[in-house]
């Protein structure tokens, strides 16, 4: 496990739903936002990997709501990264409030991407990842497979807006998060608090693309929830625990 990198946050209103709470969407933005924070500390960041033709993608987040921060709630978040191993990486994040309690914790797993070849490499082989001084086997994450569902309860579109787009010329991940969230009864997140939340990134969206997103309650406040392209190609898979 390599070296903790953590700072202050703090909670914005803009970040927050109408009951004070911050959003699980900026949340994953924090985590998402703290990764490359890291990274670029460890001059190991966006610019000196687009230097190289390489770059990141998050392939599987595993999340679990302790408690939900507030607006004006001082925060501390944190990452690190271990268990770079084969095709991917291992980054653990936490937020956790002024006396240490941890109220939001996460695992993810990563992949590096050679932009030229447009395939994957072996993490621990590329030298500029030296810098994070993980070793091969170190704490790892494992969630378990999402179910397949054959009847959806409902069902909504979305076009992919050029503002979706991040750095990588695709759909940020985090936008997944959001649509799956908009296609869920509004009475469940106005009354209901997220506890667990897993999501699985198969395939990417790109600018002008229009996603289809499903959803069906599997058991009491649980959702699964599959997002597609117009030609039905799979994009993401999430399940959401209330």
């Amino acid at each position: 496990m390599g070296k903790i990198f953590e700072r202050p946050q703090a909670i914005a209103t803009y970040d927050c739903l109408e009951d004070h709470h911050l959003s699980p969407v900026a949340v994953m933005n924090y985590f998402q936002q703290i990764s490359l924070e890291h990274s670029a500390s460890l001059k190991a960041g966006p610019y000196e990997l687009s230097a190289l033709d390489l770059t990141w993608i998050v392939v599987k987040y595993h999340v679990d709501f302790w408690q939900m921060p507030r607006f004006l709630d001082q925060l501390q978040l944190g990452t690190w990264a271990s268990a770079f191993k084969g095709f991917t990486a291992h980054r653990g994040f936490f937020l956790k409030n002024q006396s240490g309690e941890h109220m939001v914790d996460g695992q993810s797993h990563w992949m590096m991407v050679d932009r030229r070849q447009n395939h994957i490499v072996r993490v621990n082989e590329v030298p500029i990842n030296a810098v994070y001084d993980v070793e091969d086997q170190g704490p790892r994450f494992k969630m378990p497979r999402l179910a397949r569902i054959k009847d959806w309860e409902n069902e909504r579109q979305f076009s992919v807006r050029y503002l979706d787009i991040d750095y990588n010329g695709h759909v940020n991940n985090v936008c997944y998060l959001a649509w799956a969230l908009a296609c869920l009864p509004a009475v469940v997140l106005q009354t209901r608090t997220l506890k667990t939340l897993d999501i699985v990134f198969k395939e990417q969206a790109l600018y002008g693309d229009v996603v289809i997103v499903k959803d069906r309650e599997i058991a009491p406040d649980c959702y699964r929830v599959d997002i597609f392209n117009a030609n039905e190609t799979l994009l993401t898979q999430l399940q959401l625990q209330f």
